[in-house]
């Protein structure tokens, strides 16, 4: 029983990150979402002082602006003693004593900071936020007792002083009055400052928010900073806790701290299949090359009758979704297939998922089996961008409001979808949105870096995405485009669902998802493995904008020479323009209008060009 005590409280202490942030996002949201009514703790002791509402809220987070300013500088100070490795460390790192600076009027000076910045900005919400404050408190006190006794091991005596002479968290008078007399210990370095800034934008977004009178820009305006912040604690956290065995060469430290490569990416495609269908004309015989990602697009290669889809990804994980997915198709029926998926509720997809189990391989049961938690919300959410998507819904539905998305799926043609974009969506909330949360700062933050590699520095994701939106709901129609039902509402609509997942194909697909061959590799690799005139159709995606122009001129050349004649390549452009090199104008033959004209009606409406190229083997030298 002991034993258990202590490893809970281990397990509290590296998960300590998780804990915080879910006391303050489950409070705020509930802040708002059950108390729409009721006045925030500011304007409540404004009134007291027989201050109106409005003079409550402009001077209040002026004030609260200021303490927050306060704890940001305690906490760079306090971080800039303890380096960055030790403060996010998951683990209590006892290799060093720290006791300057602020350490002389409190214990714990970073949790001390936490402490004053939540507190302040729980006023901003109805008064149960102030149950912000009380349970850090708590969860903070139990991280006190577990890290101290591992310090008083280590450092005996000279910490047991310590504690006698200086408080835990909350600094007495004396502490107060010392605070005072140490100006010249006052110093932040980069490191302090780059790893405890998370509160720091919410200063000019108080400041803001003291003109509107809205706490949401407040928040709006912080949140990339928390993010950021969590971000770089969680990576420098498990740092030190990669196995030895996969440091062994410069390859495998690459893929580890890759993270395309950590887990499942996308738990769906995200690219239009439909476009590639028209574009490759499949029949039978053929053989299509893909790439795996979310497996969607694949399943509804089949229905075109292909000989074989080869299916190619890097990242193991994206073929282990796949192959779960193949494997639902031949165990379960239709209806439970949905509900496995995640499109229609079920409180027994893991009970489906034993069924399924037994024809996985088992590296591939290994994975899933300890992903229950992805498997009980469904598969077609485990993804990191979908994820994202999801958060995203829910700013859109605090920012645009249920009911415009709700009206946007129940228009009955275009031009009300424009109207109705023109008079309630595009708005100063709208541009605020994209700002923080379609910015290149944002996105940074949640994809690996190789995603923007070879992205022009001065490229906007806020005029971008901005763009893309506006097309999606100004020019396609909404009630048809799953991609965007996905987005706004966070799933398919039953009536408008992918392809691969309508009841009509669903035994036809069954019936061929063997024709799926998996291959985790990189495709350069792949090809060369192949012999010449082998793939009738290439869907490439996105990942040419991945490499640079020497590896995306390579990668054709291999493209060409495992390729039948009159083959096809499709591949979209998302962020980076790729387009053949003149090199191969005798060999590569681009469709342009078959290209511009399936992009008008690709509901995939992120990209902002999608390409259909033909091959010509009687004048490539194989």
């Amino acid at each position: 029983m002991k034993s258990l005590g202590v490893q809970v409280r281990k397990t509290w202490f590296e998960v300590r990150i998780f804990i915080s942030l879910s006391i303050v996002t489950i409070v705020t949201i509930f802040s708002f979402l059950s108390f729409k009514n009721t006045p925030s703790t500011l304007e409540i002791a404004g009134g007291w002082f027989g201050l109106s509402a409005g003079s409550s809220v402009r001077y209040g987070y002026l004030i609260i602006a200021f303490l927050v300013l306060f704890a940001s500088l305690i906490r760079m100070w306090a971080g800039s003693i303890l380096t960055s490795k030790t403060v996010m460390a998951f683990r209590v790192q006892n290799s060093k004593l720290a006791l300057s600076g602020p350490y002389n009027f409190v214990r714990n000076p970073i949790y001390f900071a936490d402490l004053i910045a939540f507190s302040a900005l729980a006023l901003c919400l109805k008064p149960v936020g102030l149950l912000i404050p009380v349970l850090i408190w708590i969860h903070y006190y139990q991280l006190i007792k577990y890290e101290e006794e591992k310090l008083v091991t280590k450092f005996g005596g000279t910490y047991s002083e310590y504690i006698h002479s200086v408080p835990g968290l909350n600094p007495g008078i004396k502490q107060i009055k010392s605070l005072f007399k140490v100006p010249l210990d006052f110093s932040i370095n980069y490191d302090g400052f780059r790893h405890n800034a998370q509160y720091i934008l919410f200063i000019p977004g108080l400041i803001f928010a003291s003109f509107t009178g809205k706490f949401i820009y407040a928040i709006l305006i912080g949140l990339p900073a928390v993010i950021d912040w969590a971000v770089i604690h969680i990576i420098i956290g498990v740092s030190k806790d990669i196995p030895e065995k996969e440091k062994s060469s410069s390859k495998s430290r690459q893929f580890i701290r890759s993270k395309v490569f950590r887990d499942i990416l996308y738990a769906q495609c995200w690219e239009d299949p439909e476009m590639d269908r028209i574009a490759f004309g499949t029949k039978p015989g053929d053989t299509v090359f893909s790439i795996t990602s979310g497996g969607c697009n694949a399943l509804a290669f089949l229905l075109d009758d292909p000989e074989n889809v080869i299916c190619l990804d890097m990242n193991r994980f994206q073929n282990y979704l796949l192959s779960l997915k193949i494997s639902a198709f031949k165990t379960l029926e239709y209806n439970e297939t949905l509900e496995f998926f995640g499109v229609r509720p079920s409180n027994r997809r893991w009970e489906l998922y034993e069924r399924l189990k037994p024809i996985l391989s088992e590296e591939e049961q290994l994975y899933w089996s300890n992903k229950k938690a992805d498997i009980n919300k469904g598969i077609i959410h485990c993804g990191k961008y979908e994820r994202y998507m999801h958060l995203l819904k829910k700013v859109f539905r605090i920012l645009i409001g249920r009911k415009i998305i709700n009206e946007l799926f129940n228009t009955s043609c275009i031009e009300e979808q424009r109207i109705l974009f023109q008079e309630k969506w595009d708005n100063f909330k709208w541009v605020l949105f994209c700002r923080i949360f379609l910015s290149r700062a944002f996105a940074s933050m949640l994809f690996d870096k190789a995603f923007y590699k070879y992205l022009e520095p001065s490229f906007s994701f806020e005029k971008y995405y901005r763009s893309a939106v506006r097309r999606a709901v100004t020019e396609l129609p909404a009630r048809e485009n799953y991609f965007l039902a996905y987005i706004l509402s966070g799933n398919y609509f039953n009536d408008n669902l992918p392809v691969y997942l309508k009841k009509e194909n669903y035994e036809f697909i069954r019936d061929r998802v063997n024709r799926i061959k998996l291959v985790t590799s990189g495709c350069l690799e792949y090809l060369r493995s192949l012999p010449g005139n082998t793939i009738s159709k290439f869907n490439f995606t996105n990942i040419f904008e991945w490499m640079s122009i020497e590896e995306f001129t390579i990668l054709l050349l291999e493209t060409l020479r495992s390729a039948k004649d009159g083959a096809v390549i499709t591949y979209r452009n998302h962020l980076v323009t790729r387009n053949r090199p003149e090199m191969f104008a005798d060999q590569i033959i681009p469709d342009m209008k078959l290209s511009l004209e399936l992009r008008k009606r690709d509901r995939s409406f992120i990209y902002k060009a999608y390409v259909v190229e033909r091959i010509k083997k009687n004048l490539c030298h194989s």
